[in-house]
């Protein structure tokens, strides 16, 4: 009897340990649950937020043409730059008088007179003087004063000599649009050719914009067909894909075939999800030339800068570099880029820079380098 009770205690106590021991193990797992469950959410979040952020700057891209950290510190730019400007109109409306170091003939407030008159002072450096050494009349200047008023508001004085040395190509991304017979028309007035990087559409209007490059002497690239990055950059067969339907589009449409591409947003992108390495081999195969740029305009920001500050922006660029490839865009939104034309044609025109189309013989600029990945 006693024999019995002693075997139903140790089975009683086998049993309380081996519910301790589950408890325990529940305790531990528990604790180790509650200390990894929290890194295993922050890690899910932060791929979440990651992944969110791309399709953030893709979205961004595709409307403004840079990422959203990058647009952030544009517009820091923008706020610093438009302080200046705003600092340098305001003593321009102080001021009476003006010596013979400044551009402009005459200023009354912050409005620029620019009548031709017997007594007005012209200096050396005026854009309005012909080569031949007699003063731009106000038709001949467009019928207003609009590139002198921008001139006004430089904060850098431009060296009419090194200016001549100069070369500059014009670059237009992101059309047909509504503007590009605008842009086209501009051009022409001015007997300047451009390089325009196109997107893929099949309307009419569309395709004679295309044609219309062509047959004016504007140099034709390819930009991509649907200027979706995360269609372009997801693989090497979607690039290929892309750029081959809007190679094979505008060779039917013109009968030329463009030979110079730029990547959207480009070829320093963070976007891509293919090694931009195997892309450029891509290219370089086809025997296809990139260019990035080193001046831009500033239209790609969401805040639309207006025409004076986009003047500034190229004016700037060109001023600093012997060879400037100026970033612009033709959009149904850049009309500011438009109005930003003329005067720019029409300062660098007077300064004699000359202002050329892009072609695969031209030196690129490039922001990754093809050389090192040719074979």
């Amino acid at each position: 009897m006693e024999q019995d009770n002693s075997t139903a205690k140790l089975g009683a106590a086998a049993s309380r340990r081996k519910r301790i021991n589950r408890i325990k193990i529940a305790i531990i797992v528990l604790i180790i649950l509650c200390l990894i469950l929290p890194t295993i959410i922050s890690i899910f979040l932060f791929i979440r937020v990651n992944t969110l952020q791309e399709q953030i700057d893709v979205l961004m891209i595709d409307k403004y043409g840079v990422t959203y950290n990058e647009l952030i510190n544009k517009n820091h730019e923008e706020v610093a730059h438009a302080a200046v400007v705003s600092e340098n109109l305001n003593q321009e409306q102080d001021i009476d008088t003006i010596d013979n170091d400044t551009i402009d003939n005459d200023t009354s407030g912050s409005d620029i007179n620019h009548s031709n008159t017997n007594d007005s002072k012209t200096s050396p450096e005026d854009p309005r003087i012909n080569q031949d050494g007699s003063q731009v009349t106000d038709n001949e200047f467009t019928g207003t004063s609009v590139a002198n008023d921008f001139l006004n508001q430089l904060d850098f004085k431009i060296d009419k000599e090194s200016m001549k040395t100069k070369k500059v190509y014009l670059t237009f991304d992101d059309g047909p649009s509504k503007f590009t017979g605008d842009i086209l028309d501009i051009l022409a007035k001015y007997n300047v050719k451009a390089t325009f990087f196109v997107i893929g559409k099949t309307d009419e209007y569309s395709k004679e914009m295309y044609q219309r490059i062509v047959d004016e002497g504007h140099t034709l690239g390819i930009h991509s067909y649907s200027h979706v990055y995360r269609t372009i950059y997801n693989s090497l067969e979607d690039f290929d894909k892309d750029f081959t339907k809007l190679s094979d589009l505008l060779y039917d449409t013109t009968g030329y075939l463009p030979h110079i591409y730029r990547f959207p947003g480009g070829s320093g992108n963070d976007v891509s999800k293919v090694k931009i390495s195997k892309v450029i081999e891509y290219l370089n195969n086809k025997g296809i030339v990139y260019f990035d740029w080193n001046v831009v305009n500033g239209d790609a920001t969401g805040n639309f800068p207006p025409p004076e500050k986009l003047y500034y922006n190229v004016i700037k660029g060109i001023s600093i570099n012997n060879t400037s490839i100026v970033l612009m865009h033709d959009t149904a939104t850049k009309e500011n880029t438009v109005e930003s034309l003329e005067p720019i044609l029409k300062t660098l025109t007077e300064y004699q820079t000359e202002l050329l189309p892009l072609n695969e013989e031209v030196t690129p600029i490039q922001q990754v380098i093809a050389e090192q990945y040719n074979k």
